[in-house]
């Protein structure tokens, strides 16, 4: 048995980030493309294009610099968008392995030795 866990975070009732929109902008970030992070994760562009827009909607601030063209097009994170994903990413990581620890704690009986 194991537990599962999905955390959010919100502004105004409206879910800003959790860990599928911080795990795009992070593989947008590492990969310098939209495109290829959308390839990557499953998705269509158009996909990772419309949830990054509602991410920089609900933050009030751009996530992403783009710059267009194939030569010297590609896309990176803010510093502001690379400071609130490092911070989201770490707090998502501590609660998940403090629901771990919590449900090893409690379930200890029945977990497979």
């Amino acid at each position: 048995m194991e537990i599962k866990a999905k955390f959010w975070i919100e502004n105004r009732g409206e879910a800003v980030l959790g860990g599928g929109k911080t795990n795009l902008l992070l593989a947008v970030d590492r990969l310098g493309s939209i495109q290829r992070a959308a390839d990557e994760l499953g998705m269509s562009y158009r996909h990772a294009w419309g949830a990054i827009k509602k991410i920089e909607q609900r933050a009030g601030f751009k996530m992403l610099d783009t710059k267009l063209g194939r030569k010297d097009g590609g896309a990176q994170l803010t510093p502001e968008g690379r400071e609130l994903i490092g911070r989201v990413d770490s707090l998502l990581k501590e609660l998940q392995t403090i629901v771990e620890e919590k449900f090893n704690q409690r379930f200890e009986e029945f977990l497979p030795k």
